[in-house]
């Protein structure tokens, strides 16, 4: 009886925690303080911070965020933010994609790790990984869904394939790995290629779309979006 009554609260807890973020949902930034306590804020995360707001509520559907190397632009846009986007929506189908698979890969399994955390899951009950009892449900390191949910996180290098799935939200991080593949013209074509031919083809109505970029060459992915 005990045990069931123990099993009956926890239940409730969670209701009520699901419920109490679905009223009163954390920022961005409130929900990295809880998360990632420490975290060292500059303006230009919290501006960041503000703009990604913006996406996730659909005032931007076009962000491009460009910053030198080691400024933050990772750890914030591609893997505090999708998290804080799938706990804000469970629903949500994300598609993350960075110059190399591995990076992609790595940026996923930061996203999953968040959602991992007893701090995560008492700001966004509603939104967990599949466990070994959720039967249906794919969890590996490039993709996962939300249980209970339709949301889904796919992670892939640019140039891959992503066919057979949406999304809502994308995300590019640095679809160049440096300076010399910026000089090289046929990289570049290629990963314009990609943007238009597979990466923009799987957006869904209504789907935001972010790019973060260091910037290395005028006719990068980041300045042919500006001219288009």
């Amino acid at each position: 009886m005990g045990g069931e009554t123990l099993r009956l609260r926890a239940q409730a807890e969670l209701l009520y925690r699901a419920a109490l973020a679905r009223t009163s949902p954390p920022t961005l930034v409130e929900f990295v303080d809880r998360v990632m306590p420490g975290y060292c804020w500059n303006w230009h995360h919290r501006l960041i911070a503000e703009l990604l707001e913006q996406v996730l509520a659909g005032a931007c559907p076009r962000l491009v965020v460009c910053m030198p190397p080691r400024h933050g632009k990772t750890q914030l846009v591609s893997r505090l933010f999708p998290a804080y986007a799938l706990g804000r929506d469970p629903d949500l189908g994300v598609i993350a994609c960075s110059y190399a698979a591995s990076l992609a890969a790595r940026n996923a399994r930061e996203v999953q790790r968040l959602l991992l955390d007893p701090r995560y899951r008492a700001l966004f009950p509603a939104t967990r990984l599949p466990g070994a009892k959720d039967v249906g449900y794919t969890r590996t390191v490039e993709l996962f869904e939300v249980v209970g949910h339709r949301g889904s996180y796919r992670a892939a290098g640019v140039g891959g394939g992503i066919t057979g799935m949406g999304f809502k939200l994308g995300i590019i991080d640095d679809p160049l790995k440096d300076r010399a593949a910026a000089e090289s013209p046929r990289i570049r074509d290629a990963v314009w290629d990609w943007y238009t031919s597979v990466f923009r083809t799987r957006a869904e109505t209504g789907a935001s779309i972010v790019v973060v970029s260091t910037r290395w060459h005028q006719d990068d992915l980041v300045g042919r979006l500006l001219q288009d």
